[in-house]
């Protein structure tokens, strides 16, 4: 969806635990930035395997051919 105040960008509205919220809002505030730019560097920093897949994400999901339910949005 894009926000029609603000040229080039879009707005991501995921849904978290509150401790993830506040630990995301303590980086971003210790960082001298915005909670979008902070979330926007990390995605920009995430290193990707071979496939395109997140390094971590193996450990945090498991193996994407393991029976899990599709990602959806």
């Amino acid at each position: 969806m894009r926000d029609k105040k603000r040229r080039g960008l879009v707005r991501l509205s995921p849904m978290v635990p509150a401790d993830v919220h506040a630990a995301a809002y303590a980086n971003a505030k210790a960082a001298g930035v915005s909670m979008g730019k902070y979330i926007a560097e990390l995605i920009r920093r995430d290193q990707l395997n071979e496939h395109g897949r997140p390094v971590w994400a193996g450990d945090a999901f498991g193996e994407p051919d393991q029976g899990e339910l599709p990602m959806t949005g």
